[in-house]
């Protein structure tokens, strides 16, 4: 029965991803790796660094233009919540009236063509906050769902969400890269307003006014102007230990068929002794 007890672990075991392994094979450009983080609690949104450290134990992705970095990208997820920061570095004379960032996400990734109803966008627009203001005034952020096939901003749904936070200012002397101050953005996004996924279709985009520039990830699309391209072109948001459901179910497999076996071999003892 021992052996029978082994085989079967084994056979759950091989039935699992390789990532729980801690292997991933990954080869694509257009990924962000996002990673777990313990401290996102902390984080104090007022749209820039509050701290050096404030972002530090996040993923790092510089984007870059014409081989200058733009803007950095930091992200992370704690328990229900996905957590962006982009420090737009290059924008170093910031419009309250016209500066803005947005993020996309395809929660089913399915790279269509056209927008559907699982494609999520996030648009928060610069603005001049003191400290309260930031924890009172969220008017200039915007939740939009598609709702029909279109790539066109418009045709998007206004959604709301109590938990999402969006704000955007001016990041200055506690900034980790540029002391100088220019536009940055943070936001905190509902997992369970865009469905639980450790790869999602993902799409960055910052609007400079000042240069009428759109600064986009992936750094292989160009805009003329502020629109949402075609999620077939969108990258992905990658969850690379897929942590980022916090739903751990290879373990929940792993425990279900160690207790299986337990159960199994447990009966099979007490059947032997009450022969003997």
């Amino acid at each position: 029965m021992q052996k029978l007890s082994t085989v079967l672990l084994v056979f759950f075991l091989m039935l699992l991803p390789i990532n729980i392994y801690g292997i991933t094979e990954l080869d694509d450009e257009k990924a962000i790796l996002i990673t777990r983080s313990e401290i996102m609690k902390d984080v104090v949104f007022d749209g820039k660094w509050t701290s050096y450290l404030e972002w530090k134990n996040t993923s790092w992705n510089p984007i870059k233009s014409d081989d200058s970095i733009v803007y950095h990208l930091r992200s992370a997820h704690q328990e229900d919540f996905i957590y962006l920061f982009v420090d737009v570095v290059a924008d170093e004379k910031p419009d309250f009236n016209g500066d803005k960032a947005m993020i996309c996400i395809d929660s089913k990734n399915n790279k269509s063509e056209f927008l559907d109803d699982d494609d999520y966008c996030f648009i928060v627009k610069l603005q001049e906050l003191n400290f309260f203001e930031t924890l009172l005034n969220q008017q200039n952020s915007v939740i939009l769902q598609a709702k029909s096939s279109s790539t066109a901003l418009e045709d998007l749904e206004k959604i709301t969400s109590e938990e999402f936070i969006g704000i955007g200012t001016v990041s200055d002397k506690e900034d980790r890269y540029s002391t100088i101050p220019h536009a940055s953005y943070e936001f905190k996004i509902p997992i369970e307003l865009i469905g639980r996924s450790d790869n999602y279709g993902f799409f960055v985009n910052v609007f400079d006014s000042e240069e009428k520039m759109n600064y986009s990830w992936p750094e292989s699309i160009y805009l003329e102007k502020w629109e949402i391209p075609s999620p077939s072109l969108w990258g992905n948001l990658i969850s690379p230990d897929k942590s980022l459901p916090e739903f751990e179910l290879p373990i929940l497999v792993i425990f279900s068929a160690v207790t299986l076996i337990i159960i199994i071999t447990s009966k099979t003892s007490k059947i032997n002794i009450n022969y003997k």
